[in-house]
């Protein structure tokens, strides 16, 4: 009983030095990863080199997805950095265009939505999915943001009440969208035409209650977007939207 008992140890010290020695490894390996972000992001940002804090990093890596049903479907991510900085976790990624983030969510999403407005103030939100971006956007150039570079046009509109726009189905499980949800959603997004082109494809979420916004993270490494904190189901099964 000794024996095995020491025999375990033994294990259990082992695998606790294999750990070890590897979390250390992946410490140095960020690590020395560090410098060229860091000078990207103190020329680009300004920031003081000090608060940048390197969370993790994933270098080049190889991917073959044919089993997902495309024959030699076979591509290489970019090294990618996971970063916090100014109480904001984002993501720095390096291709052969140079460096890009998406550090910028939160300001992009006060400036659109405050641009939104002065055309329709009942607009609340919007869904911000624009991948990494290479320039700096800035209050004075969030419309050519919106029209160039967000690929998700996604309003989120503010009514006081839902009962006029929804209608349930026949088995009454789900609530299906009426003509006159149809009809507003047309006319909210023709206001929009200088910045959306193919308004079909654009959407408009109704809510009659208030809602919070926050970034969030796609499965990827280290690739954010930003939208509502409550998924849309849950809003809908809540009764506070349709869309």
């Amino acid at each position: 009983m000794k024996k095995s008992k020491i025999f375990i140890l033994r294990i259990l010290t082992i695998i606790f030095a294999v750990f070890l020695i590897f979390s250390i490894a992946h410490i140095i390996y960020v690590q020395c990863h560090r410098a060229e972000v860091v000078e990207y992001l103190v020329d680009k940002y300004d920031f003081d080199r000090k608060d940048i804090i390197l969370l993790d990093y994933e270098g080049e890596r190889f991917h073959d997805d044919s089993d997902l049903g495309i024959l030699f479907d076979w591509y290489t991510t970019s090294p990618t950095w996971k970063i916090r900085c100014n109480k904001r976790t984002f993501g720095v990624t390096k291709t052969k265009y140079g460096f890009s983030d998406d550090y910028q969510l939160e300001d992009i999403f006060e400036w659109s939505v405050d641009y939104l407005k002065t055309v329709d103030p009942n607009v609340v939100g919007i869904k911000i999915n624009c991948g990494k971006l290479h320039n700096i956007v800035t209050k004075d150039t969030i419309k050519d943001f919106l029209i160039n570079d967000n690929d998700s046009f996604v309003i989120y509109y503010k009514v006081n009440d839902l009962s006029p726009y929804r209608k349930l189905s026949k088995s009454g499980d789900s609530i299906l969208s009426s003509e006159k949800y149809k009809t507003l959603r047309i006319n909210i997004l023709n206001k929009y035409l200088s910045i959306c082109e193919d308004i079909e494809k654009k959407h408009v979420i109704l809510v009659d209650t208030e809602i919070k916004f926050t970034r969030q993270k796609f499965d990827n490494f280290a690739s954010y977007y930003y939208d509502t904190k409550t998924i849309k189901t849950e809003l809908i099964e809540r009764g506070s939207a349709i869309g």
